[in-house]
């Protein structure tokens, strides 16, 4: 798959399901990055992959002057009738993680949740977030770690659905790994350290989980898409049951699926 397939597979897969939900539930992400960020009255921020908005509409909150960026036209335009609705001032742009369309040096902060990460080429991505950063800048993205349970997740579907979409090689399942994800902002030019912070998705039951995943989570959505391809769908999602089941963490009939993320903080030299 070249390149630019690779940026339309991503395009259409983030069209898919219904992300507001999705983005609903990856609220305290954003707050935490907002807050590691230490974003203020005045910031210039900017979000690349800004998806729904969750993480500009939270530094627009603080006094910060907020850009957000994002490949796909259909998440711009859900984010501008979010901002719209809640009266904000946000401006928003497509385009892509690889190929900024902002000037050099021209944000105090360059924030990315699980986004920037599926950028098909890592090196080109952190070299974007370097180059929009001011001297002395920060830059702060987040990963999902490689453990939890989409780790058990991803093995299982892989081998069921081989045809299901994958992300682009080396992409966001390598910047789950903190010190890849410090290797590649440092290979980028910045100063930078990670951790592991904790997460989960959390349901009030097994069906809940399921319907979350299966209806609203934009590459859950592609894998059925594929497994109905080849006449798997049920199995998927029997499969996906099993997954959820082994790997709550609730003993009172909700669910609660561990899932956490690397937070990694670069900073621009001055």
């Amino acid at each position: 798959m070249t390149t630019e397939e690779q940026r339309e597979a991503q395009r259409r897969i983030w069209s898919m399901g219904d992300y507001p939900s999705v983005a609903r539930m990856l609220a305290p992400i954003s707050t935490a990055v907002v807050e590691r960020a230490a974003i203020g009255p005045g910031d210039l921020v900017l979000d690349v992959a800004v998806g729904t908005g969750n993480t500009a509409i939270e530094a627009t909150r603080r006094g910060a002057r907020v850009t957000g960026v994002d490949i796909s036209p259909a998440q711009i335009d859900l984010a501008r009738a979010r901002v719209g609705a809640l009266g904000l001032d946000v401006d928003l742009r497509v385009g892509d993680a690889e190929d900024l369309p902002c000037d050099d040096a021209a944000f105090d902060t360059v924030v990315s949740v699980m986004g920037m990460i599926f950028a098909p080429d890592p090196a080109k991505a952190a070299a974007e977030l370097r180059r929009v950063c001011r001297p002395g800048g920060t830059v702060v993205i987040t990963a999902w770690a490689q453990e939890g349970w989409a780790l058990t997740w991803r093995r299982r579907s892989a081998e069921l659905v081989p045809q299901a979409p994958q992300p682009p090689s080396g992409g966001p399942d390598a910047w789950g790994d903190p010190d890849v994800a410090v290797d590649r902002l440092r290979s980028a030019g910045l100063e930078a350290t990670s951790s592991v912070e904790p997460f989960g998705w959390r349901f009030p039951d097994a069906d809940a989980a399921l319907r979350f995943f299966v209806e609203d989570t934009p590459p859950m959505v592609a894998f059925v898409e594929a497994a109905a391809r080849v006449g798997r769908r049920k199995e998927g999602i029997d499969a996906l049951r099993q997954v959820v089941t082994e790997c709550n963490q609730a003993t009172d009939g909700s669910v609660d699926l561990s899932a956490p993320y690397v937070l990694c903080v670069g900073t621009r030299p001055s």
